[in-house]
């Protein structure tokens, strides 16, 4: 029988599977809108801790957003679908197991 620490591990390997699978669907519609409306896509990675941003002396643009091209849409996908979603995922996969294993009736 495999220990709480190696399911636990699979829950979150099931949980990044999903979020990469979403972020890959959403490169995709990107792709698809680019294609479609016929430009060139230039996108901006803003800050990720704006809390310490605002603390600075001089906050200027350039430590604000930087730019981004379209093939690092789908890695700023996942991050964003991780940092939002991953442990509530997890904790309902946990749910899901334990609802199955019918240990808590």
């Amino acid at each position: 029988m495999k220990d709480t620490n190696e399911i636990e591990k699979q829950l979150q390997r099931k949980a990044d599977k999903y979020l990469q699978q979403k972020a890959k669907e959403m490169q995709n519609i990107l792709q698809e809108v680019k294609e479609f409306a016929g430009v060139r896509a230039m996108f901006f990675d803003y800050i990720a801790d704006y809390s310490e941003f605002k603390h600075t002396d001089t906050p200027k643009a350039d430590d604000a957003c930087r730019f981004t091209d379209f093939g690092n849409m789908e890695d700023k996908f996942h991050k964003e679908l991780k940092l939002n979603f991953k442990s509530a995922l997890v904790a309902k996969y946990t749910k899901e197991l334990i609802t199955k294993l019918d240990i808590f009736e």
